[in-house]
């Protein structure tokens, strides 16, 4: 579901995609609010004020953020059981909003 995300949120997701995980969504209460409090950071990041931060004080937050991240328990799978493979995201924006083709008749 996280690769999807993205797309799913700008509504550039593939139709069928889309509403594959909007059911998901209503199934999944842990999903729904992850959802939500990605929208909730969206907006957030969009109101908040340009802050002008020196370069080394930039530097010094980024080490302490990749030691940070290196130190921390890696978390464990969803417990929703969605899985998205590395080849889903890719399918899923073939032919953006597009239905695909239909196979002629009688051809297989």
């Amino acid at each position: 579901m996280r690769a999807l995300l993205s797309d799913f949120l700008d509504h550039t997701l593939h139709w069928r995609a889309a509403r594959a995980l909007q059911a998901h969504l209503s199934a999944c209460p842990p999903c729904a609010r992850f959802v939500v409090s990605v929208e909730q950071t969206i907006v957030l990041y969009r109101e908040r004020p340009v802050v002008d931060v020196p370069p080394a004080v930039r530097g010094h937050l980024r080490e302490l953020l990749r030691e940070r991240h290196a130190a921390a328990p890696k978390k464990s799978p969803s417990r929703c059981g969605l899985k998205s493979s590395p080849a889903t995201p890719a399918k899923a924006r073939q032919g953006r909003g597009k239905r695909p083709a239909k196979k002629p008749a009688g051809r297989s």
